[in-house]
């Protein structure tokens, strides 16, 4: 037998409308806090990651460098250190190829790097490949993107596009950001003032997602034996 009552539905979901909405407050609130963060971070990665198009210095360690077809060829470059502000890096790629003919070029694969911001925690940027233009200054990144922070911020893009001479990051390609059990999507992201601003554009939507809910154990989810079972259910 099912008892349902219009009340108790009622109440029901105008707790959960509201928890929703408070977990909604909650999580925009962060984000206006984290991404900034996460922006700074996405932004010095691959100022870093430039540089191994350009290597020297004691932080730089390359397992191989060979010349194939008209190119030179650098495996694993590495590139560790601190930059001006203070803020630890440790930046890689599979490989940097650069064309003899056109040696202000240079494609990166495979970058990783994991950035720490001093008192503001880290996070770890990663990038299928990226073409360098050292002319223009300028970096693009495809094959999908991702960056993981260790305050729980996940953004993933498909591309984007950096200019180094104005601190800019720029995809018109849609972009997801992750926290807890929320995923905003949007149609756009732009990142200025070195990542300081971060700008959403487009179809902008925040979805929430369930709770994880704990599995009850056997001893609970089992009737006591001083307890009838139930005959029937309240919805």
């Amino acid at each position: 037998m099912a008892v349902t009552t219009g009340y108790l539905d009622g109440a029901a979901e105008r707790r959960a409308a509201f928890a929703s909405a408070e977990r909604h407050s909650r999580n925009v609130a962060f984000l206006r806090k984290a991404l900034p963060v996460a922006g700074v971070a996405a932004l010095l990665a691959f100022i870093v990651a430039a540089r191994l198009a350009a290597p020297g210095g004691p932080d730089f360690t390359v397992a191989r460098t060979t010349i194939e077809r008209n190119a030179i060829v650098m495996d694993h470059p590495v590139l560790t250190g601190y930059d001006t502000d203070n803020r630890k890096y440790r930046v890689s790629a599979d490989r940097a190829v650069q064309n003899l003919a056109s040696p202000n070029q240079v494609r990166l694969e495979g970058i990783r790097a994991e950035v720490t911001v001093e008192g503001r925690g880290g996070a770890v940027v990663s990038a299928k490949g990226g073409d360098y233009d050292n002319t223009r200054g300028t970096l693009a990144l495809y094959g999908g993107l991702a960056l993981d922070s260790d305050d729980g911020v996940g953004v993933r893009m498909k591309n984007a596009d950096i200019d180094f001479s104005n601190g800019t990051l720029t995809t018109k390609n849609p972009v997801t950001i992750l926290y807890e059990d929320s995923e905003t999507t949007a149609d756009a992201m732009t990142a200025n003032d070195g990542g300081n601003v971060i700008v959403l554009s487009g179809r902008v939507q925040t979805r929430l997602m369930p709770p994880k809910r704990q599995s009850a154990s056997p001893l609970s989810a089992s009737p006591s034996k001083d307890e009838p079972a139930p005959s029937g259910e309240i919805q």
